[in-house]
């Protein structure tokens, strides 16, 4: 396989990087198309059908960041998994250039493969060597939920960095709805669920929004839509039946723990209380974008 490089960008996968391997594959259990997070669930729309949520929920990242299938933008994707949903986009904005960004080579390799036309790099999302003011607009789907500190602070600075003034910003993710303590049984789940999927956090809505006012972006807006993304819970048990017979008899550990993440997901869920799905989009300070 030959992965792409383009001018003075980074090569998508570094040589002093470990080799590479596919066990992460397991992830098709939840979609085949290797879309790693939850779905959109609209009014008319299947329950019992997940890839057309999961497809629904990157047009919902997309009408979000307001791309047009006319005008040309360059979209980055902060955490872009395995490439499914750029490999999404890129089909239905072919105008637009995406880029993804990405820390395990394995998947970045995976991305490449799916989508040849956009470009992937491997490289931390604290700290990208992607030119600044370079993006017309950046997602975060699920992924910011990884990045460090408590209001994930140095992810913020990087996706203002990377933005052109006027560019937008869209993070769809699970959050905490306060920052109050949790009761004692609902942190114990929680600090359970977040270690499973090897979060330092969830963040509370209210300190992202703050962090992005500091790191210079306005127009903030907050959508709750834990009620379109409820419906994809309902495959957890399913999604979990399957990946326990298929790792029963092999010593893999890493496919025991996403088991073990997505059991501990479905636990947190009822705690509404406490714990929302939400969209955050915001502007970069400017009017340069072309978006």
């Amino acid at each position: 396989m030959t992965l792409r490089t383009a001018g003075n960008w980074p090569e998508p996968v570094p040589s002093d990087f470990p080799p590479v391997h596919f066990s992460t594959l397991f992830y098709q259990i939840w979609s085949k198309k290797l879309n790693i997070h939850f779905g959109y669930f609209r009014w008319g729309d299947n329950p019992f059908h997940l890839e057309p949520m999961l497809g629904s929920m990157n047009d919902f990242v997309a009408a979000q960041l307001g791309i047009s299938h006319t005008e040309k933008c360059h979209v980055l994707d902060l955490g872009c998994g395995f490439g499914a949903t750029v490999a999404h986009l890129q089909k239905q904005f072919p105008n637009a250039s995406f880029t993804g960004i990405n820390h395990d080579p394995a998947q970045v390799i995976m991305a490449t493969s799916q989508c040849p036309t956009a470009r992937f790099v491997c490289s931390d999302f604290h700290k990208t060597p992607l030119p600044s003011s370079s993006f017309d607009a950046a997602f975060a789907l699920e992924s910011a939920c990884f990045a460090e500190g408590e209001t994930k602070s140095k992810l913020l600075e990087e996706a203002a960095r990377l933005l052109r003034p006027g560019g937008k910003l869209v993070v769809v993710d699970g959050f905490r709805k306060h920052q109050e303590h949790l009761p004692k049984l609902v942190n114990w789940l929680h600090e359970k669920c977040i270690a499973a999927w090897g979060m330092t956090s969830l963040p509370p809505v209210g300190g992202i929004v703050e962090e992005l006012k500091k790191q210079g972006f306005d127009a903030v807006k907050v959508q709750d839509i834990s009620w379109n993304m409820a419906p994809s819970l309902l495959h957890i048990p399913l999604v979990a039946l399957r990946l326990f017979v298929g790792s029963w008899p092999k010593k893999d550990r890493e496919p025991w723990r996403y088991l073990k993440a997505l059991c501990m997901t479905l636990a947190l869920s009822p705690f509404k209380k406490h714990f929302g799905y939400y969209a955050v989009t915001c502007v970069k300070t400017g009017v340069e974008s072309k978006l």
